[in-house]
This record gives structure tokens, C-alpha cells and sequence, in this order.
């Protein structure tokens, strides 16, 4: 009797999964429907789309951000709106409001917070990623060129090893580090006149360089978080006049940091720069079919994907790092854009934010294997970002 009583209390305790949830979280792959303000979710394992989910908001810079455990996607939206979506369910949990305008977010080291880099205000919002309660403003505040007080824009948020959450001040020039392991999130590092404007920044996958991109310099602001220091690296020379139209200025979060290299795109140039991490200098410029705005290295190290932009945004150029030049050019169509790879690089999710498809790619033979329909895509974004700092 003792037995069968502890065998109905096991099966009562023990939560059942959904008959209908035949998928895992991990191989889950977030799609942003730009212009339609949904998301679509995909099973990367077996390339099948699973929910369209809508009424998610303006989405015109949206992204996505993880759980720990892979169960909650949190969809931030340009209007500093997010929405957490259950993976389990695949249905919204909740909705709220963090702001006016943002341009991204990150979830903190620990997972227990999501945070907001805002334009309006200006400001990094930090919410209970359990909740969506808010728990902390921290508002961006520097002073200009006559020492006037000023509210900043903020770009570039990343979560890092410690606990802290650093991000850079647009208007203000500046990058600051706040330590999220306390409870009252205090601002424990500041680096001034970083030479420029910062636009966009990342953080290297193990979790020690911070680099930031600088609208009216040639330069990129390093700061190496070990020895809390910042060095101004020159992509290019000043008088270098070959430049391209400004169809779109790169993101910086598709950096692709692979060995000792960092490969990046360059505002106006039709080139990749090529980055010497261990000597912080350029070693090489890697001439592409246009201007880049994502680069992305393939799990493995070996391959960057380009995507570009302008008169050339149907191609990708690919990039073998051993070689250090385009050794393959693939044209997926009308706005190819964005592309984000499985968990071990077989294959690639490119969206077409003008064709309206996102289209699938395997690696090994560039031959596409796989298309969705989708109403102007944009952003991808698989679960597995939930292990990547600054991701």
C-alpha cells in the first residue's frame, strides 16, 4: 500500500509534457517579422516552422533574449516594449511598457534580470526577467563640450563575466560599467573621451574586450575589462577617401571574433577590417562586393558570413579566415540580410527582408535546403544565445 501510494503521489507531482510540444527549446530559432510587429518561431532541427505569434509591437530594431533554462524568449521592441513568450506553449506571458525608445537589451549574467538600453530616456532599465517588474533606472547622464549636463542615448549593452552589465553613452562619449551581482546596481567604472561617438559595441566570447564602434573617427574604442583600460584602434587612415554611399551603418553585434581576430565591418568601405586581438592593430582589409553590415563568424571559426547592403543587398560574401579573402558569393535574394547559424554551424538562416522569406542554407555545399514565408524578416535569433555574453 505504501508503495502504490508513493507511485500516484510520483505521478501527480510530476508535470507531464504538452502532447503537442514534439520539439525541444534548445534548438528553437526566434524570427522578428519587421514591419508586421510578430514573431515567428522555427524548430532549427527539423527546419519547421512551428507559431506565428503577433501583436508583439513595433519591431522596426527588434530583438530577443533568453532565459537560462531556454523556457521564456523576451522580445524587446523598438517602442521599449517587451513581451515574454512561453516556448513551452508558445503563447505571450506578459506584456510591458520599460520606456519610449530603445535599441536592444541583454539578459544579466545570472539570468535574473533583462535590461534596456534606451534612447528615451536616456537610460539602462533593468526589470525582474521572472516579473518584468521594474527594479532599477539608471539614468545616462555625461557632460559636452562646454561642460554642459547632458542626457545620453544609450548603445552598445552587453552582459559580462562578474556579474556587470557595460554599455556606452552616444551622446555623452563615454562607457560605463555597472555591477549587477548588488542589489542597489552601482556604476563601478567609467571611461571618458573614448574619441568618438559610439553607435554600437560587443564584447569578445570570453567575455574580456569591449568594443565599441565611433561615428566621426576612424577609430574603435577597446576597452579590455582585465586590466580596466581603453585603447583607440584606427580601422582605416583619415584621408583615405574611398568611400561608399552610407546605405546603412553596420551593426556591431554580428562582429565576428574568431582565433586572434576580430573581422569587422567598416562604415562606408567596401572592405572588412581584419583586427589582431592580441595586438590590437589592423593587419588586413578584406575587399567585399559592397558595404557589410553584419559580419558573422560559422561555430568552427573557419568561414564569415558578409551580408550587404545597398545595391548588392542579395549577396553574401563568404570569407575563409584562414585565407583571409572571399572565397564564395552566394545571392540568396532581395534583402538578404541577417545570417545566423545552427548550434554547430551545419546550417544558416538567412532572412529576406525584401523577398519575404527566410531561407536556409546547409554550410558544407551552400546549397539552400529550406524557405519560409515571412512578412518583412529581420532579426534571428536562436536560443542557444542564452550561453553567449553580450548576446
Amino acid at each position: 500500500m505504501k508503495r502504490l501510494i508513493f507511485i500516484i503521489t510520483m505521478l501527480i507531482l510530476t508535470p507531464m509534457p504538452s502532447p503537442a510540444m514534439d520539439y525541444g527549446t534548445g534548438g528553437l530559432v526566434v524570427i522578428v517579422e519587421r514591419k508586421a510587429g510578430s514573431v515567428l518561431i522555427v524548430d532549427s532541427t527539423r527546419h519547421r516552422l512551428l507559431k506565428r505569434i503577433t501583436g508583439v509591437g513595433n519591431l522596426h530594431h527588434g530583438t530577443v533574449k533568453f532565459s537560462r533554462d531556454m523556457h521564456h524568449a523576451y522580445v524587446i521592441t523598438r517602442t521599449a516594449g517587451v513581451t515574454k513568450i512561453d516556448l513551452h506553449t508558445l503563447k505571450i506571458v506578459k506584456k510591458v511598457s520599460a520606456g519610449k525608445d530603445s535599441v536592444g537589451g541583454v539578459m544579466s549574467q545570472d539570468g535574473r534580470y533583462i535590461a534596456l538600453s534606451n534612447y528615451e530616456p536616456g537610460e539602462v532599465k533593468i526589470l525582474d526577467a521572472e516579473s518584468l517588474n521594474v527594479v532599477k533606472s539608471i539614468r545616462a547622464y555625461a557632460k559636452d563640450t562646454v561642460g554642459k549636463p547632458i542626457e545620453s542615448r544609450v548603445v552598445g549593452l552587453v552582459d559580462a563575466p562578474g556579474g556587470r552589465l557595460v554599455f556606452s553613452l552616444m551622446d555623452g562619449r563615454e562607457i560605463w560599467v555597472v555591477d549587477a551581482s548588488r542589489k542597489d546596481f552601482p556604476i563601478v567604472k567609467r571611461y571618458k573621451h573614448i574619441g568618438g561617438f559610439p553607435y554600437d559595441a560587443l564584447i569578445t566570447p570570453d567575455g574580456r574586450y569591449y568594443i565599441a564602434g565611433l561615428l566621426g573617427s576612424n577609430k574603435v574604442a577597446v576597452v579590455d575589462l582585465w586590466k580596466e583600460r581603453v585603447k583607440l584602434v584606427s580601422l582605416h587612415e583619415e584621408e583615405n577617401k574611398d568611400e561608399a554611399p552610407l546605405w546603412k551603418i553596420p551593426h556591431l553585434k554580428g562582429w565576428a571574433i574568431t582565433g586572434r581576430y576580430a573581422i569587422l565591418p567598416d562604415v562606408q568601405r567596401e572592405w572588412a577590417v581584419v583586427l589582431d586581438m592580441e595586438e590590437l592593430k589592423v593587419v588586413k582589409r578584406i575587399p567585399l562586393n559592397g558595404t557589410a553590415l553584419y559580419t558573422v563568424v560559422q561555430p568552427g571559426g573557419r568561414y564569415v558570413w558578409v551580408d550587404l547592403v545597398g545595391e548588392k543587398g542579395d549577396m553574401i560574401d563568404i570569407i575563409d579566415v584562414e585565407k583571409l579573402k572571399v572565397i564564395k558569393t552566394i545571392t540568396p535574394g532581395r534583402g538578404a540580410t541577417h545570417p545566423q547559424f545552427t548550434a554547430k554551424g551545419e546550417y544558416a538562416y538567412i532572412s529576406l527582408m525584401k523577398g519575404g522569406r527566410v531561407v536556409v542554407y546547409e554550410t558544407a555545399t551552400f546549397k539552400k535546403i529550406k524557405e519560409f514565408p515571412a512578412d518583412h524578416p529581420s532579426g534571428i535569433f536562436f536560443t542557444y544565445r542564452a550561453y553567449r555574453f553580450g548576446m
